[in-house]
């Protein structure tokens, strides 16, 4: 089964205004996510598009995706950027914080980050607040009657999101849970945790990739990451595939992008 390709999230929404209305990207982003049932489905990119139309659709500063496998530990498969990936395993070895939280108690959670630690969380919210970010909120992804994970939203500005950004982060989080689920569903012999079980192996193998790219081409994480996932797509690639290829040497890609691919967006305020 084959589907047509949709464009990813508008990058211009970022750094000003976008080309396109809101309402439209919340109808291309709903689609985007719906389409699913693919011969070549990947999860791990499935997952980073989440977090790409979380981050286009809400002001925000950046975004997270944890899952869990049934009975297990949250664990994080993708990040926005490489600062909430550092708060958010720290969130993860710390086991406090609002991601936690939402996860444990199946309900969405808000937390406002100042320079004096919540009691709550006091470990959480000192690295939060120190790496930049004012607040956030955490809403539960749940197949069903089970929560399997957390879509996690960092803001570097004063105030909380906006109820409108809630209503809409928690139909991304339905929509990211049902898409799995009817992912699942092509297959009798796949199961819900086979398939979290791919996503969150194939991230090692990622991070593993974007280090390698980091340390050979002397440059951020993020930069890095942005060229995999851009020369992936340029070159038609699932986005694992490649980073399995460049981790054992069989595949490389240049230090520079290739004509065509776009340079990462910048981190300007939204």
């Amino acid at each position: 089964m084959s589907s047509s390709p949709i464009p990813p999230p508008d990058p211009s929404a970022k750094n000003g205004p976008s080309r396109l209305p809101r309402e439209a990207r919340i109808t291309a982003a709903l689609i985007d996510l719906a389409d699913t049932l693919v011969d070549d489905f990947d999860p791990a990119e499935f997952l980073y598009r989440v977090a790409e139309h979380c981050m286009d659709l809400l002001d925000i500063g950046d975004a997270g995706v944890m899952l869990a496998l049934p009975g297990g530990p949250l664990r994080l498969v993708a990040a926005s950027s490489e600062r909430v990936r550092l708060v958010e395993l720290f969130e993860l070895d710390a086991s406090e914080g609002p991601c936690c939280t939402a996860f444990d108690q199946a309900v969405p959670v808000d937390h406002t980050l100042n320079a004096t630690p919540s009691p709550r969380w006091p470990r959480f919210s000192t690295r939060a607040h120190s790496a930049g970010y004012t607040s956030v909120h955490a809403t539960p992804i749940r197949l069903r009657a089970d929560t399997i994970g957390v879509l996690n939203l960092f803001r570097r500005v004063p105030g909380p999101l906006l109820q409108t950004d809630r209503h809409l982060a928690r139909a991304l989080a339905d929509a990211t849970a049902i898409s799995l689920l009817q992912q699942t569903t092509l297959d009798q012999h796949r199961t819900v945790r086979a398939q979290l079980e791919k996503a969150l192996d194939t991230r090692t193998i990622i991070e593993q990739a974007k280090g390698f790219l980091t340390a050979r081409h002397e440059t951020d994480p993020d930069t890095a990451f942005h060229r995999l996932r851009a020369h992936a797509r340029h070159h038609h690639l699932r986005l694992v595939d490649l980073a399995r290829d460049i981790v054992n040497g069989t595949t490389a890609i240049p230090p520079h992008p290739a004509a065509g691919v776009p340079e990462p967006p910048g981190q300007g305020t939204r």
